[in-house]
């Protein structure tokens, strides 16, 4: 995939991405993880649509988004955005170490060439009592382990799902884990999204994706 056509498949995501109220969302799961007041900076913030719902906690929200057209809108939101690359903003980021109290990834990590270099990288802005909230769609789910039965691997092009085109990076319960410890961080919450929130049997099949908590080790 070509730097142009993977842009073009998260200018397509990011428009279209908005907040959900469903408890079993990962959007919902992260608002009510953030405390009232806290520096939150949310990587790959779409259209602003968490810092829309976090400032009525009066939490103040920087966003990164390469998108130009969600970033505008993001800036109704955003007490501060920073419309770039997030791979190449992550190094020189306009804050000092340690300045923000929760950094959000939801449903990022998968759209990104390094995820374990950013994961890495943006510890540095996370003060020492500080959590990333991240979300990743499931590959394992049932429905994707059928096609690879058939023998098929199928992208779509909604820009939604485990096989989105605009999906670099594919993550298994286990594989999710292994690089957010692999990245010096310590995981205080494993969740899932979807069905398997609300009945968590089978999760590793049944879950639409994976929601965690994590600290600096």
């Amino acid at each position: 995939m070509t730097k142009e056509e993977k842009l073009f498949f998260q200018i397509n995501v990011a428009e279209r991405q908005e907040f959900s109220w469903w408890p079993h969302s990962p959007t919902f799961k992260a608002f009510h993880s953030i405390e009232p007041g806290a520096k939150v900076l949310d990587v790959g913030c779409a259209k602003g649509y968490m810092a829309r719902e976090l400032k009525k906690k009066k939490c103040f929200v920087a966003g990164i988004e390469q998108d130009i057209a969600a970033s505008a809108e993001a800036k109704r939101w955003c007490d501060d955005l920073i419309n770039a690359d997030m791979e190449a903003a992550i190094d020189n980021l306009r804050y000092a170490d340690g300045y923000f109290d929760v950094i959000i990834c939801l449903e990022v990590l998968e759209h990104l060439i390094r995820p374990d270099l950013v994961l890495s990288k943006l510890k540095r802005y996370l003060n020492n009592s500080g959590r990333i909230i991240l979300s990743v769609p499931n590959v394992a789910r049932f429905n994707h382990r059928l096609q690879l039965l058939a023998g098929k691997f199928t992208y779509n092009s909604d820009g939604f799902g485990a096989l989105s085109k605009g999906h670099l990076r594919f993550f298994t319960r286990r594989s999710i884990i292994e690089l957010v410890e692999d990245c010096g961080y310590e995981i205080v919450k494993l969740d899932y999204t979807g069905r398997a929130s609300q009945f968590p049997v089978f999760t590793g099949l049944l879950a639409f994706g994976f929601f965690l908590i994590a600290c600096k080790k």
